[in-house]
């Protein structure tokens, strides 16, 4: 079966971009373009593995990661933050809602996928 990625970001571009990546390298995608609608569908579809960008309209991406690290239904769910923001204060903020993983864009593929395998392999999943 393959492993769900939530992405969740509101650059149209990094959603054709990095979901091409992700598709490609064999997982099945699933978008959201702000955080309140991200946290809603990780409720909804409980994927595997979220990546979820800072920076977004309507609820940005540290109180949706926060609200997916307090749900006990879904608090399990690696998430990594990715963003072009990449001061130490935000990679605290980003462990301070409990995400795993962080990344800078622009990303390379290797690092985004390595860092996925890493974080499913320690859950059990695979691609």
């Amino acid at each position: 079966m393959q492993p769900i990625v939530l992405l969740v970001d509101d650059s149209l571009m990094i959603h054709r971009v990095v979901g091409q990546i992700l598709t490609d390298a064999g997982y099945k995608v699933l978008k959201a373009h702000n955080g309140k609608k991200g946290y809603e569908m990780a409720k909804t579809w409980k994927p595997d593995l979220i990546i979820m960008d800072i920076e977004m309209p309507e609820m940005n991406g540290i109180e949706a990661a926060s609200l997916i690290k307090s749900d006990p239904a879904i608090s399990q769910t690696p998430t990594i933050i990715f963003t072009s923001l990449g001061s130490e204060e935000d990679i605290k903020m980003a462990c301070d809602t409990g995400a795993e993983g962080f990344l800078n864009k622009p990303v390379s593929r290797d690092d985004l996928l390595s860092t996925i395998k890493t974080l499913l392999n320690k859950t059990g999943q695979e691609v």
